[in-house]
């Protein structure tokens, strides 16, 4: 399997390419997570979308938003992978590549309760939390990203 990460900015992607991670991420999250949300936040023009593909077909994706768009600091959200494809690194491969971008940059997330020592082992710590967003608990998280 490939593992080259395209990444583009919204105006770059394609019809296709957009329609697919707007799929992709109705199924994670909404169906398979039942996170009633709407995914539409209008951060998807500020960020830089990461994926990865087998062929033509979406596996795995992040968005790198903007500063001043989610939080003052850069922040990786949506990271998901199609659940025929986890537990093969992808999701890990996505996030180090979006670091290494902006290396030296500090970057936020919120991420799910259940990830936090996987996104420790990223090198993110808690600086908030827990709390309940959508339903789900998350943490607020931050890395220097300098290492």
């Amino acid at each position: 399997m490939s593992l080259n990460i395209v990444k583009k900015t919204f105006n770059q992607l394609t019809n296709q390419e957009l329609y697919q991670i707007l799929d992709l991420r109705g199924k994670v999250f909404v169906m398979e997570q039942r996170i009633l949300y709407l995914d539409t936040d209008y951060k998807d023009q500020k960020s830089i979308h990461y994926m990865i593909f087998e062929q033509d077909k979406l596996i795995s994706y992040l968005r790198l938003v903007e500063p001043g768009y989610k939080f003052k600091e850069y922040a990786i959200s949506r990271v998901l992978t199609d659940p025929l494809y986890r537990k093969k690194g992808l999701a890990t491969k996505l996030i180090q590549e979006a670091m290494q971008d902006i290396k030296g940059l500090p970057i936020r997330i919120s991420g799910q309760a259940y990830l936090k020592s996987y996104y420790e082992g990223l090198g993110f710590h808690v600086v908030k939390g827990p709390y309940v967003e959508e339903d789900i608990l998350h943490y607020e998280m931050l890395s220097l990203n300098n290492q």
